[in-house]
């Protein structure tokens, strides 16, 4: 029997596609089975018991999972336009040569390669620490109290933080846009005498709409992940004012020890990003057939 070469190259990614498969498959189907089970680690005389969907029903009832969904959204649609915005700005700003450019660009991007704990520690103990933070000797040098940033404006920090984070992120992407960006084309249009405003929207954002959108949907799934950002600065608090959906299922899990009611958050979690991300796929696809 004859192979042809199709079948041949379908054979050689067949193992990537299993190991892929199991590395990712087999824990989200546990976690679907233990979303139906009733197991609270710290109660093992209760035992491990089917639950039905008693699990979706608890936190679909419960108020503070709508409070997490919304700021979860929130988080993102802010996060999302924002790093886009500035990842634009910021590329525009250094697409060009001067003395030092490098070493500007170079240091722009270093905030991308730090953790997300290791960011969550620095900014609430060395720069918004209202005791002893950088944020407490700028206050008392200019007399004004110190802000509790955490606990005041907890929400409105943590995306603060996840956008000085992650718009390095954008920047990368688009910069690679920028750099490859035909001379032959801006300077035609110069020519033409397209400049300033009218030269950005109908010349250099068509040309680097793809990377652009790379860096939205990169963006988007790892907004929407973010957890240890969360985790060492507010931990969901005060309340669950901060929190997001993988630090609310973290919670379950390792506060309440609830196995099954963690899972169902996981579970409920996973289908509104694949919901989020068809939607924004949908999104940019309607507004890239516009502009053809």
């Amino acid at each position: 029997m004859m192979t042809t070469k199709g079948d041949k190259s379908k054979l050689l990614i067949l193992p990537a596609l299993i190991v892929v498969g199991i590395v990712t498959q087999i824990p989200f189907i546990l976690t679907i089975i233990y979303s139906f089970i009733s197991w609270n680690v710290k109660r093992p005389d209760l035992g491990i018991n089917f639950a039905g969907f008693s699990n979706y029903k608890k936190i679909l009832t419960d108020g503070q999972f709508y409070q997490v969904i919304f700021n979860s959204l929130l988080i993102v649609v802010i996060g999302l336009t924002i790093c886009t915005v500035l990842g634009i700005l910021f590329g525009l700003m250094l697409n060009r040569e001067f003395k030092g450019v490098n070493l500007l660009r170079t240091l722009f991007v270093i905030p991308y390669f730090v953790m997300e704990a290791v960011v969550g520690i620095i900014w609430k103990t060395l720069m918004l620490n209202p005791s002893l933070g950088l944020n407490y000797y700028i206050s008392n040098a200019l007399g004004l109290a110190p802000i509790d940033f955490f606990g005041k404006y907890a929400l409105l920090t943590i995306m603060l933080l996840i956008i000085w984070q992650w718009t390095p992120f954008f920047f990368l992407i688009i910069m690679s846009g920028l750099q490859n960006m035909p001379s032959e084309i801006i300077e035609s249009a110069k020519i033409d005498g397209a400049t300033g405003w009218k030269l950005l929207m109908h010349i250099q954002l068509p040309l680097i709409r793809d990377h652009i959108n790379v860096a939205m949907t990169l963006g988007l799934i790892n907004i929407l992940k973010v957890f240890g950002l969360i985790y060492v600065t507010t931990s969901g608090g005060p309340g669950s004012s901060s929190s997001n959906l993988p630090y609310y299922s973290y919670k379950a899990l390792f506060y309440d020890w609830n196995v099954g009611t963690a899972a169902a958050i996981a579970v409920v979690t996973v289908a509104l990003t694949l919901i989020v991300v068809q939607r924004f796929y949908g999104f940019m696809n309607k507004n890239n057939s516009k502009n053809i």
